[in-house]
C-alpha cells in the first residue's frame, strides 16, 4: 500500500470513527433519558443498563461544587475553613468539603438520625453490626451498597436505600461538628444562617457521567 493509498484509507476511517462516534453519542444520548426517569423520584445515584453478553453502561448523577463566595465559607467555617478551603491562586475545595456542600446544598441531609439509628433498623446480629459501624463512612456510596450486602445481608434495592440514608445522615454529622469549632452555642439559628449561606456561597451543578464495561 503506497501513501496515497493510506492517505485514502486513513481518510476511510476517519470517516467511520465519525460516524460510528455519532452513533455512539446518540445511543448514550437515550441511555441518559433513561436515567433520569429511572433515577427521578429514588433514592439512587446510579442506574445500570447491560446487553445479554454482560456488557454494562452504568449512569451515575455526579455533582460539580463550585466556589462562588469564599469569604461566606470563611465565615461559616471559621478556625475549620483551612480544612475545608484550599487556598490558591484560584479557591479549591477538597473533596470531603465538596461532598458535604453538594449534601447541604442539595438538602441530602438526615438533621434528626445517624448511622447508628439506621444500623438499628437492620437487625443485624452484633459482630456484623460493629464491622458495618466502621465501614460505613457515607463517603463512597459503591463502598457502602457493597458492605450492606456483603456484610448486613441486604438486598442491592435496600442496601443502596440505605447506602443514600447513611451519606444523608454522615453529611449533616460533619456539618455540624464543623460548625461546632467556630460556635460555642450552637443553635438552630446559626445553623439555618450557615445552611442559607451555602447556597449563596456555592453552586452545585449535577451532570450524569457514563462508564462502559466490557467483558473480559
Amino acid at each position: 500500500m503506497n501513501l496515497s493509498e493510506k492517505v485514502q484509507r486513513y481518510a476511510e476511517i476517519k470517516a467511520e470513527i465519525s460516524e460510528l462516534k455519532s452513533e455512539a453519542d446518540n445511543i448514550e444520548a437515550e441511555i441518559l433519558k433513561a436515567s433520569e426517569a429511572d433515577l427521578e423520584d429514588t433514592k439512587f445515584k446510579s442506574a445500570v443498563y447491560s446487553d445479554i453478553s454482560g456488557n454494562t453502561i452504568t449512569v451515575t448523577n455526579a455533582d460539580s461544587v463550585k466556589l462562588i463566595y469564599p469569604a461566606m465559607l470563611k465565615e461559616i467555617f471559621g478556625k475549620a475553613y483551612s480544612d475545608v478551603v484550599k487556598e490558591e491562586i484560584t479557591y479549591k475545595l477538597s473533596e470531603p468539603a465538596k461532598r458535604l456542600l453538594s449534601a447541604v446544598y442539595n438538602k441530602e441531609y438526615i438533621k434528626d438520625g445517624s448511622v447508628e439509628q439506621i444500623l438499628d433498623g437492620m437487625k443485624l446480629d452484633d459482630k456484623s453490626r460493629k464491622t458495618l459501624e466502621k465501614k460505613l463512612k457515607g463517603a463512597n456510596y459503591s463502598n457502602d451498597v457493597k458492605n450492606l450486602m456483603k456484610l448486613g445481608g441486604l438486598d442491592e434495592k435496600s442496601a443502596r436505600e440505605n447506602a443514600y440514608l447513611v451519606s444523608e445522615a454522615v453529611a449533616w454529622q460533619n456539618f455540624v461538628k464543623l460548625l461546632t469549632l467556630n460556635n460555642e452555642q450552637l443553635t438552630d439559628e446559626v445553623v439555618e444562617r450557615a445552611v442559607d449561606m451555602i447556597d449563596s456561597a456555592v453552586i452545585v451543578e449535577r451532570t450524569p457521567k457514563t462508564k462502559f464495561t466490557a467483558v473480559k
